[in-house]
């Protein structure tokens, strides 16, 4: 046989039975025929959708995905599609936007008094229902049945958002997850996760996402995943700052107005929804289910901060993709009817979250020291199996539902809290970060003229960094920090951002470095740590003599470090360090973080 041809048919049947293993090693699925079932148009019908066409198996590429709603908007008055931006590869991300009074801009929009709704489907392109379940309700509004939708309020959908990592799609894109046949990749093009860079700021995508944010001004905000991990009965499950957040006001909201409908409009339609899941031991959930406090490098957390309404869909990876993009469509139609229906309640919780005191404010969380009540988990039958090839366990899904009552662990305690001072400084040669605030959408002030101001600032005395790089960025791990005043020289461009603003909390997540998401802790002031000056040991001897003879507290403290420290005393290097840090020609910014607080 020709070599060739056989090496070719060896990648062929491995390619087959590689993808076929990939479906039959899945868990066995669950029976599921719920009522939604009813919003598939047939397949024959001009305006079915890819989704449609397949049978709920597949979803359409990028360019089929975008000619379809285009052809759409160009049918109806009440839709237009903007460009949001330019991802890293060059595509356009796209912005569909549908108002019935045909308010497209983003100053008319802003301004109206209908609330608006924001979603987004694919910041995770592998994990794309909200894309599918989008196209299949924009539809029925501009053609079908549900126009009026849009007397209750306009809506902002983006199809699209990690338009790169979409693009690099094929049957082996999410192994764990139960369609659509092809799936995109998680991560950009860049290999950076757009879920946990909404503090950061380094991707396009939400980059884009934030110019849209700040100048659309959004009542609720809804980000659609697909999980991974463990089996259960759930198919839809959602989740948003319930506790331990910024803004309680609108979590109240969301859990007595918002949730209840959503659930109920789920549960009519066939669906079982229920809450974020994460198993505390890893496996299954026996040791109970973890509510983490999300740092708002995330999407729900982040318009936490904001003072805006955020949901995180995660559908069920386990369940087929049919399930799930009508779970979603469900879920989309009844957040509309919600909002409108407690819109003037929403606006009272915005302005009372917008309005709070902002004398202390946490940066960090920890778990309660005791138990929350339990849930009513709807489980599925699992086992542990030894493996043969390894010989540590694993757990089988077994495709049987069951109930358990399991612990609820919440991460809700506030564990670092930190005073709020007046303002915040920045000088100008961090222009990066500056630029960044701005993309948030932060008030600034900029120095015309130059400036010297006495400033309070942090000092790191230990520190560790990281291992290895995370998002591209090399984080400081930990440090033990002190504060201390000098005068700071600042040029013009130099900013100013006051703490009295709408985005107040968010300025206090960014520049406190003890804060999990500053600007310090991503790495961004690490050449601080860099001493690029010293002095060579023939000085050091015979300044230390003078400054010894000269300086009789000096003695003292020289003496007393080195009985309190053997190890200081055994290195001269270590010595030569602290005598030299007792001159004026040691860095005096050596360390210090270049963030200033003015009280």
């Amino acid at each position: 046989m020709n070599t060739k041809k056989s090496i070719s048919l060896i990648l062929f049947f491995t390619y087959f039975s590689l993808h076929v293993l990939a479906q039959e090693i899945m868990p066995p699925a669950l029976p599921w025929d719920g009522k939604s079932r009813e919003l598939i148009v047939d397949k024959s019908d001009p305006w079915a959708t890819p989704f449609e066409k397949s049978e709920g198996l597949e979803s359409p590429t990028y360019s089929e995905t975008m000619a379809w709603l285009e052809k759409l908007a160009n049918e109806s008055a009440y839709l237009t599609i903007t460009n949001a931006g330019i991802s890293e590869q060059g595509r356009v991300i796209h912005l569909v936007i549908a108002s019935l009074d045909q308010d497209f801009s983003a100053s008319e929009l802003s301004a109206s008094r209908k609330p608006l709704i924001l979603i987004q489907a694919g910041i995770h392109a592998g994990e794309i229902d909200g894309k599918d379940a989008g196209m299949m309700l924009l539809r029925d509004i501009a053609l079908g049945d549900k126009k009026e939708l849009l007397t209750k309020a306009n809506i902002l959908f983006i199809p699209i958002l990690n338009v790169d990592g979409h693009e690099r799609r094929s049957e082996f894109g999410r192994v764990n997850q139960r369609g659509p046949m092809e799936m995109g990749w998680r991560t950009n093009a860049q290999n950076l996760n757009l879920n946990r860079d909404y503090t950061k700021l380094e991707t396009v995508g939400i980059k884009v996402l934030a110019d849209i944010i700040t100048r659309y001004d959004p009542d609720l905000y809804i980000d659609v995943h697909v999980t991974d991990g463990a089996d259960y009965q759930y198919d839809i499950t959602y989740g948003y700052v319930a506790t331990g957040g910024y803004s309680p006001a609108i979590s109240s909201w969301l859990s007595t107005s918002f949730q209840p409908e959503v659930d109920q409009a789920l549960k009519n339609m066939g669906h079982i929804p229920g809450p974020l899941l994460f198993a505390a031991n890893g496996d299954d959930f026996s040791g109970g289910n973890i509510a983490f406090s999300f740092s708002p490098r995330f999407s729900h957390t982040y318009g936490d901060i904001r003072h805006m309404a955020s949901i995180l869909i995660e559908n069920h990876s386990l369940k087929p993709f049919e399930q799930r993009v009508l779970g979603t469509y469900i879920f989309l139609e009844q957040a509309i009817n919600s909002l409108a229906d407690h819109f003037e309640a929403l606006q009272a919780a915005i302005e009372s979250d917008s309005n709070q005191p902002k004398k202390s404010i946490p940066v960090k969380f920890k778990f309660r020291e005791t138990v929350a009540d339990s849930m009513q988990f709807l489980g599925v039958a699992s086992s542990k199996v030894t493996s043969e090839r390894t010989g540590a366990e694993y757990v089988k899904w077994e495709g049987q539902p069951i109930t358990q009552m399991v612990p609820s662990l919440l991460m809700d305690v506030p564990e670092f809290s930190v005073s709020v001072p007046k303002a915040y400084w920045i000088s100008a040669e961090w222009g990066n970060l500056i630029e960044k605030m701005k993309q948030h959408g932060i008030e600034l002030e900029t120095l015309t003229e130059a400036k010297e101001l006495k400033l309070e600032f942090s000092v790191v005395d230990n520190y560790k960094m990281g291992n290895q790089p995370y998002e591209g960025m090399m984080r400081v791990q930990s440090a033990d920090l002190n504060r201390k005043y000098k005068t700071l020289s600042l040029n013009p461009g130099s900013v100013r951002i006051k703490t009295d603003q709408p985005l107040g909390e968010l300025v206090v997540i960014l520049m406190e470095p003890e804060s999990v998401d500053s600007f310090f802790q991503w790495g961004y002031f690490n050449t601080i740590f860099t001493q690029t000056e010293y002095m060579e040991t023939y000085i050091m001897e015979p300044l230390i003599e003078k400054m010894l003879s000269e300086d009789l507290d000096l003695k003292k403290r020289f003496e007393e470090k080195k009985s309190a420290e053997p190890d200081f005393a055994k290195s001269p290097r270590a010595i030569y360090q602290w005598f030299y840090a007792q001159t004026p020609y040691f860095d005096q910014n050596w360390k210090v973080i270049p963030v200033g607080r003015e009280w």
